[in-house]
């Protein structure tokens, strides 16, 4: 082979093997012409025009990859301060958005995380982010700077956000220990107070079931026994309008039968002695 046989198909192989791409699982490239992207290839073997004319980047969509802000402090809606460290996962979502979005695509993600975040604890309590609010945080974190992300267009995708501590400023920890056991012991107290509650509400309903029932056995004794009287008063003066003198005689004699049942009568040298019994 002559020298320009072995140029030509150096030539030939360096301009074929420029347009062979070989893109792997998880992996897409992005074809470029004239230095405008152009289309992408997914995994397997593709091919694209030589260079200068074409040339492509690889761009892995399936690490999941992490941003550490470090120990962040921040004001909380109470206006107490919490130091706060997060952990953001994050993947490629769009490879051409990716490769045509920012140059530091990391930090402009760290940033909106933090700014977002700021403002969510801006509208929490210090107990609350302190005890069940933690999670919350997070999804909330995690939905709003996915938002700011899409608007400006930078093809990322965040997986999660993890609160991996918040706590008080080492200056005002022992004072939030106080707050926090005396609120463990209002809680422990309330619980007592609701287990004697409810053990005697049971008894205090039982003895008022108990004298309701008694008074209304009393009021139905009396109701019945007024009752009878006032038939009997109602019957005696019907007795007495039909026959004056015979009711009258009737109601003398049964005065002296009663006055004579408790009575002893003693005559004493021609007196009369009338001694009730006791």
């Amino acid at each position: 082979m002559n020298i320009k046989g072995a140029i030509g198909a150096t030539a030939l192989l360096a301009i074929m093997s420029s347009s062979l791409v070989t893109v792997d699982s998880g992996d897409v490239a992005v074809i470029y012409r004239f230095g405008a992207i152009d289309r992408t290839l997914t995994s397997g073997l593709g091919i694209h025009a030589p260079w200068p004319i074409e040339h492509h980047e690889i761009v892995d969509v399936s690490e999941v990859r992490r941003a550490d802000p470090g120990q962040i402090r921040m004001l909380t809606g109470d206006t107490n301060l919490v130091d706060i460290e997060l952990i953001i996962q994050y993947s490629v979502a769009d490879p051409m958005a990716y490769q045509l979005g920012l140059a530091d695509a990391e930090p402009t993600l760290i940033g909106v995380v933090l700014s977002v975040t700021k403002n969510i604890i801006a509208t929490m309590t210090v107990d609350s982010l302190l005890t069940t609010g933690r999670a919350q945080l997070q999804q909330d974190t995690e939905t709003a700077a996915q938002r700011v992300l899409d608007q400006y267009a930078t093809g990322l995708r965040i997986d999660a956000v993890e609160v991996r501590e918040i706590r008080p400023p080492p200056a005002v920890l022992d004072a939030f220990k106080d707050v926090s056991s005396a609120r463990g012991d209002q809680e422990t107290f309330a619980l007592a107070a609701e287990g004697y509650a409810s053990k005697r509400l049971p008894e205090v309903r039982g003895m008022a079931a108990e004298r309701t029932e008694s008074a209304k056995a009393y009021s139905a004794g009396r109701t019945a026994h007024a009752s009878g009287d006032v038939a009997r008063f109602a019957s005696l003066l019907q007795a007495k309008q039909a026959a004056p003198e015979s009711t009258r005689t009737q109601l003398w004699a049964e005065a002296i039968e009663r006055v004579g049942q408790t009575a002893e009568v003693h005559v004493l040298r021609g007196e009369t002695e009338i001694v009730l019994n006791k």
